[in-house]
């Protein structure tokens, strides 16, 4: 079991604007402008030094999913785009140094527009290396249109399915396990319950990434005897009651569970419901949610696990 840390919103970033009005202040008397400009980029690079920790973080990027996965070795992974642009390009902004416009992995879950409307953005300013997704058949001109760029960008293209694994180094190693091969067929919903469930896993800390997959998917994982035990949930479909059953739950046994999804959406997600057995099995302040928390980043150094968000 990992031990947790709550912390307040970065407390490192407004040292940043300090370190601004400070030399602003001076450069009124003596301090000429690219001494300003240099102060800032110092600290910029301060913050953006490597920390020997992974982070995860799950953005607020309104109704949908967008998870920005950086590790020891500065790889960067994005695991869905969300449903706008302008959310990811923001979130992103916050979480890169400028200067780094390279992504070494894109995994996109299933081809819905929640999940794939802000990956067009991230292939347009990003180097993007590799993109994995379940390769899911789906008539959507948003989809096709990432499609398109992945081919016109010539970036490596793979299907993922159960049984792949993915290492990071440092034994950080993301397990793929779910959909199988061939995918599921007749279920009430394939495209969601064919989504990529991820299990990102660092020692005593991991992570479940659950997509939007609902129950029929998580009754085939547990009589898979799929890894799903997890530290931290990313509970599946925005909080959805079609997920997140009371056997799957158990299966899991999480200590955090974290939820994206829009604030006063026309869904009413995340379900009353749902938040119920959440805050009956975890507690209510274990509980995580975009629309109250803002983004939500967890860091670990594989043994113990820091939580800070934006509000």
């Amino acid at each position: 079991m990992a031990k947790i840390f709550h912390l307040t919103a970065s407390r490192i970033r407004p040292q940043v604007n300090e370190a601004s009005k400070i030399a602003f202040k001076l450069s009124k008397k003596w301090v000429v402008f690219p001494l300003l400009i240099a102060t800032v980029l110092i600290w910029v690079t301060i913050i953006n030094m490597p920390d020997d920790k992974l982070h995860v973080s799950i953005l607020d990027v309104g109704q949908g999913d967008a998870i920005l996965i950086q590790t020891p070795n500065r790889q960067d992974i994005i695991i869905d785009g969300g449903p706008s642009p302008q959310a990811i390009g923001l979130e992103l902004g916050k979480k890169l140094p400028f200067w780094d416009r390279t992504i070494d992995m894109v995994i996109l879950t299933q081809p819905q527009a929640d999940h794939v409307t802000g990956l067009i953005e991230v292939l347009k300013k990003y180097n993007v290396s590799q993109v994995i997704e379940p390769g899911i058949s789906y008539d959507s001109i948003t989809y096709q249109h990432w499609l398109n760029l992945v081919n016109d960008k010539e970036i490596g293209h793979e299907t993922g399915h159960a049984g792949q694994e993915i290492n990071l180094g440092s034994e950080i190693e993301i397990e793929v396990l779910h959909p199988p091969s061939p995918l599921l067929q007749d279920t009430s919903d394939d495209i969601d319950n064919n989504g990529m469930v991820l299990r990102l896993s660092w020692n005593k800390v991991s992570f479940l990434f659950t997509a939007d997959i609902g129950q029929e998917a998580e009754w085939h994982l547990i009589a898979q005897r799929a890894n799903l035990q997890a530290t931290i949930l990313k509970v599946a479909h925005h909080g959805s009651l079609t997920s997140t059953s009371p056997e799957f739950l158990a299966s899991v046994n999480p200590e955090i569970a974290a939820i994206s999804v829009g604030a006063n959406n026309r869904f009413g997600l995340p379900h009353s419901q749902v938040l119920t057995i959440l805050s009956e099995q975890l507690g209510n302040d274990r509980v995580y949610i975009t629309p109250t928390h803002g983004t939500i980043e967890f860091i670990t150094d594989g043994n113990r696990l820091w939580i800070q968000h934006d509000k």
